[in-house]
């Protein structure tokens, strides 16, 4: 085994982003995945919930940041926080259920008691015999629960275990332009609770995939233009790359259509939210895949016919890593809060046959995401000379601002490699600094 340094040394000379030159030893060796545990889950902001799954005081979820368990809970003032899902007495987990609504947190093992609402959110009220089994009394202050570092942009929850760095809206960055075309351009909530399933496949392949990978669309998912669900099977193609820093990446699918295939009823709502450029975008756009850095996937799906009405929807996934070759996947369906009922009916429909556990691309999707973990599982691919190709479009350059209205690089045609490039200088540079937390 490896030291830690001699690991970095290997990683540092091995992984070049810029020339498009990524290792696959990276993708399930179990010491660059503690690496990414310590230095990346344990360091940057993460996605937890949306808004609308913890509406009242007292409402909770359970989710995860890393391989750690946390609670996202609402208190009486509104104020959402997030803390470690872990009695401060022994480490048992406090919320053993996905969800619920409570005055308390008790743990089921010694019964120590933590306020879940109001002033005493996070505070540790007391434990059973307290007076018999501590007479000399327990500090309560220091008893509290640990907090993570959360905020919240347009509705979605994230939360960060560092004490100090940007803030959540600079971390967003350019990508925020585009995150509203999903989740700001009207009241969003989620429907129903979110999906989970298990893969095995290490975490990154599927993140990169929504970033950076609309070529895989023309082999992986023919099926689409077999079944006359697209015009042909170059559909992929059709619209922008665009690398808006940070790691975070998106592809924008485009129509030529001259109208918007979002419901009319919606208009004015998305108009009051969104500025002119975005509004252009919007009434262009057929399908839009992306990502947040690390872990979080946004998209909009092709739109598809359903009962003679064209119908699209969103989504948020989240590729939870439990493991080097192991990911949980997480994934929400959010509907506009305020859509006519054919909108959300059908987008259920959509949702459920395409980008579900059971939906059409994902069958596609894991069996290449399991197949690649395999592959790069094996010591024979273990050797650094194992070199992927992440080398699409790096001869190109942006377009000029003016050909499109959102930040970022934009690239013409969704064939290209940038932002992927830049989720792995972004990747290497939280792998290669030293832990601060």
């Amino acid at each position: 085994m490896s030291t830690q340094r001699e690991l970095t040394d290997r990683i540092r000379e091995s992984v070049i982003p810029e020339r498009g030159e990524i290792p696959l030893f990276v993708y399930s060796d179990p010491d660059v995945y503690a690496l990414e545990l310590e230095r990346l889950f344990g360091q940057t902001w993460l996605f937890v919930a949306h808004l609308s799954e913890v509406p009242k005081p007292g409402s909770f979820v359970v989710r995860s940041m890393g391989e750690e368990s946390v609670i996202v809970g609402r208190g009486d003032d509104s104020v959402v926080r997030v803390f470690l899902n872990a009695c401060r007495h022994r480490g048992m987990k406090l919320a053993c259920e996905d969800f619920g609504e409570t005055n308390m947190w008790r743990c089921p093992y010694h019964g120590f008691t933590y306020g879940s609402k109001g002033d005493f959110l996070g505070t540790f009220l007391g434990a059973p015999f307290e007076r018999v089994a501590y007479p000399q009394g327990l500090d309560r202050a220091a008893l509290h629960l640990l907090e993570a570092r959360c905020e919240v942009y347009k509705g979605m929850v994230f939360a960060t275990w560092a004490k100090e760095g940007p803030s959540l809206e600079e971390f967003l960055g350019d990508v925020r332009w585009y995150l509203d075309l999903i989740i700001g351009r009207a009241e969003m909530e989620v429907v129903g609770v979110p999906e989970r399933w298990v893969v095995p496949t290490n975490w990154r392949l599927p993140s990169e995939n929504f970033i950076s990978d609309a070529y895989h669309t023309a082999t992986a998912h023919s099926f689409l233009s077999r079944l006359d669900m697209v015009k042909g099977a170059d559909f992929g193609r059709d619209g922008y790359h665009v690398d808006p820093g940070g790691g975070h990446g998106l592809g924008v699918g485009v129509h030529v259509d001259g109208e918007s295939y979002f419901p009319a009823e919606l208009a004015g709502e998305y108009a009051a939210n969104l500025g002119e450029g975005q509004l252009e975008t919007l009434a262009r756009i057929k399908n839009m895949h992306g990502g947040v850095f690390p872990n979080m996937s946004f998209l909009i799906p092709n739109f598809i016919e359903l009962d003679g009405r064209r119908v699209s929807g969103a989504m948020i996934r989240v590729w939870q890593p439990a493991g080097p070759n192991r990911t949980q996947v997480w994934s929400w369906h959010l509907v506009e809060k305020n859509a006519p009922e054919w909108w959300k009916k059908l987008g259920r429909r959509m949702y459920t046959q395409t980008f579900s556990s059971s939906g059409m691309f994902d069958q596609d999707d894991t069996e290449n995401w399991e197949a690649q973990t395999r592959v790069s599982d094996g010591a024979l691919y273990r050797k650094d000379e194992f070199v992927l190709h992440y080398g699409m479009g790096l001869e190109l350059p942006p377009l000029p601002s003016d050909e499109f209205p959102g930040p970022g690089g934009v690239y013409d045609g969704k064939f290209s490699e940038a932002a992927g490039r830049t989720f792995y200088r972004v990747w290497l540079d939280h792998i290669l600094r030293e832990k601060t937390r």
